[in-house]
């Protein structure tokens, strides 16, 4: 039997940009090293990060202690220190330190959190724990000096009851199971490739017991209200070393420390090898909770720059098709959600791109294609590029680990798979708990060669400024694309989103 021959190739690890254009592939040593990047035309951050506080008086204490703690070492895991790096110190990395506001504290009191969780409805009961949190962000707002992010710091009784969903006293497991998970991802691959199941499948049920709608009713208000926020659970602060569902303490440091200095408009890194003038797009539906129809779906676009800002835009209505159920835009749609794209661009660049890439997560209509090309007639250069996972996977021929991130596989004429996570030769292992599923280009429109589309996107898994962690399995563009126009939904028609994307992380 002859076995069939793939022609592959890869690709080697992007580098990032950090301070004085110092160049480094992991986040964290990068950070250490070289402190974060700095624009030139930006204002550097030169005094402290200004913190609020919500919670109840034992949260509060526990974000005060946490925060107190992030401005000093905290030891990683000595049995594999490159992997699991030591937190040296918020004030050591950023070069200025955490400052809480003593009159941005604002407590939640016992019999408020009481009133909430005694709520039989659980709708209900989440909007009126997310209003607790609303109405005292709102306080900040005319307060001086104003704090630069806002800490949610969410009793645990409130996490107990907003993330289950019972009646009559019943509670019902939300968290889904690893399984669980990759069944739904699977479902919603197929349902993206036009595909039905036998079985009669509430997608949205699953979705809502994904994650509770408390962090999305929270993030649209403070969105509004101009002032970002970190939403965090008690053991975010502290937890037992035994549960192995909580990451280690200097990782946790890490993720929480980059996470406010971006949300503090500041800038952790920025790609090192990409083309200036370069529009990178995501493309994406939402369910639209204030529409009549129970399937209306909402465009969503999220925009990035070649060093790695990001901007959320909303569209209009999709089409729903009446076979398939996939959303697709009018030409209509696809060409005023692309002209307020470049406009966006164009105000935050100061010109319009050189060259447009549209990455989607469904395959391209014909009218999209149209609709987008109308709207981009001054831009010689584009690429749209559909970017999808069917569960295709490659094994490596010797030895126990997958195949090294960076590697690109034909699998037909235009299709090929992207391994973005793998076995990584920097870290000596795979940081991963199961085998790795490849992205999948499985359409292009454009010129550029592979090399280019392949090596882009490899650069845009590296643009999660969320957390400190070496990469992400989706390229930016797309990786948050659900979660943001999940929180999209709860902003009203007639309000225009803030565009900022670190309103929506």
């Amino acid at each position: 039997m002859t076995l069939p021959v793939f022609r592959s190739l890869f690709i080697e690890e992007p580098l990032l940009t950090f301070g004085d254009k110092k160049q480094y592939i992991d986040p964290k040593r990068g950070l250490l090293a070289y402190g974060p990047c700095l624009y030139t035309d930006r204002r550097p951050i030169t005094s402290s990060i200004r913190l609020g506080i919500i919670g109840s008086r034992e949260t509060i204490n526990l974000a005060q202690h946490w925060i107190t703690r992030c401005q000093g070492e905290i030891p990683g895991k000595p049995k594999n220190p490159v992997l699991f790096q030591t937190f040296p110190g918020f004030t050591r990395i950023f070069g200025n330190d955490l400052l809480i506001l003593s009159e941005c504290i604002e407590v939640l009191t016992d019999s408020e959190i009481r009133q909430v969780i005694r709520i039989a409805d659980y709708d209900q009961r989440v909007r009126s724990a997310a209003k607790l949190f609303t109405k005292r962000i709102s306080n900040f707002k005319g307060r001086e000096p104003r704090p630069h992010v806002v800490l949610c710091a969410l009793p645990q009784e409130i996490v107990n009851s907003c993330e289950t969903r019972g009646e009559a006293g019943f509670r019902i497991r939300v968290r889904l199971t690893e399984n669980e998970q990759e069944i739904l991802e699977t479902i919603r691959k197929h349902r993206a490739n036009g595909q039905k199941t036998l079985i009669s499948f509430d997608e949205e049920s699953i979705e809502l017991a994904e994650k509770s709608d408390l962090r999305r009713l929270i993030k649209a208000e403070a969105m509004q209200l101009g002032i970002p926020t970190q939403l965090a659970k008690p053991r975010t602060f502290t937890s037992d070393p035994k549960d192995k569902s909580v990451q280690d303490e200097a990782t946790r440091a890490w993720n929480f420390s980059v996470a406010l200095y971006y949300k503090a408009e500041g800038y952790p890194w920025k790609l090192a090898d990409m083309t200036a003038g370069t529009c990178y797009v995501g493309i994406a539906f939402y369910r639209d909770r204030s529409g009549l129809l129970e399937n209306m779906r909402t465009s969503i676009a999220q925009v990035f720059t070649h060093t790695g800002e990001g901007l959320v835009l909303r569209g209009e209505r999709a089409i729903v098709d009446e076979v398939t159920g996939c959303p697709h835009l009018s030409e209509r749609g696809a060409y005023r959600l692309m002209t307020d794209v470049l406009n966006t661009y164009r105000k935050q660049m100061r010109t319009l791109p050189a060259r447009l890439v549209v990455h989607k997560s469904s395959r391209f209509w014909p009218e999209e294609l149209s609709g987008f090309n109308k709207a981009s007639e001054g831009i010689e250069l584009k690429d749209y590029v559909a970017i999808m996972s069917r569960g295709i996977r490659f094994m490596r021929k010797r030895g126990k680990y997958p195949p090294l991130r960076g590697t690109v596989v034909q699998i037909g004429i235009g299709n090929y798979i992207l391994f973005t996570k793998g076995w990584v030769r920097y870290f000596g292992t795979y940081p991963g708990l199961r085998v790795p599923t490849p992205l999948e280009i499985v359409e292009h429109h454009g010129d550029s060669p592979l090399e280019l589309l392949s090596r882009e996107i490899f650069a845009l898994t590296k643009m999660n400024w969320n957390s400190a962690d070496f990469c992400i399995r989706e390229p930016i563009t797309l990786a948050y694309a659900r979660e943001v126009g999940k929180i999209l939904a709860y902003v009203p028609e007639e309000v225009i989103p803030n565009p900022e994307y670190y309103y929506y992380m």
